[in-house]
């Protein structure tokens, strides 16, 4: 069974203990399940998407708890994964992706970025918001052999930076 959290509409003022958000979960890449949460702590709530009845959410929700890895509770008790605590890790990593995407965008426009003794280093100049040729010859005056994510191209800068921010 392939499951994907699409359609994502999250509400960051909201979410307090919980995201708040509503999204539809794809089983087969079929829209099966509508699932929202109101961001106060609560469980979700899931509604089946004709012609999908409850029959088919909760045939669902017994796949995860059978098929997904259990995770670790208090007093290293472990817990199933249900269809609930699959789509909260799915939010997660959705929340994860676009914030770090947003900072990496703003950091590589603000920041010379760099790796060195296997950890993401950064050069900032004040008041600056958008680097100039200036900026990268002073970096390379100061560090000829060490390659800048700022020369890299974006998307392979992009998985370092990730790399070192997740």
């Amino acid at each position: 069974m392939k499951l994907e959290l699409k359609k994502i509409k999250y509400c960051k003022w909201m979410s307090e203990e919980t995201h708040c958000y509503n999204a539809i979960v794809y089983v087969d890449n079929k829209a099966m399940i509508e699932v929202s949460n109101e961001g106060h702590g609560g469980g979700n709530s899931e509604w089946a998407i004709k012609p999908f009845t409850q029959q088919d959410v909760d045939k669902v929700n017994a796949w995860c708890k059978k098929n997904l890895p259990q995770w670790e509770g208090f007093d290293n008790k472990m817990f199933p994964t249900d269809l609930e605590i699959w789509c909260g890790e799915e939010m997660n990593k959705y929340l994860t992706d676009k914030y770090l995407k947003k900072d990496f965008k703003k950091d590589i426009k603000s920041k010379i970025l760099f790796v060195e003794n296997k950890e993401l280093r950064q050069i900032t100049f004040k008041k600056c918001k958008i680097l100039t040729d200036a900026h990268f010859k002073y970096f390379k005056s100061k560090h000829p052999n060490i390659s800048a994510l700022n020369f890299m191209p974006q998307d392979k800068a992009f998985k370092i930076y990730e790399q070192y921010m997740k």
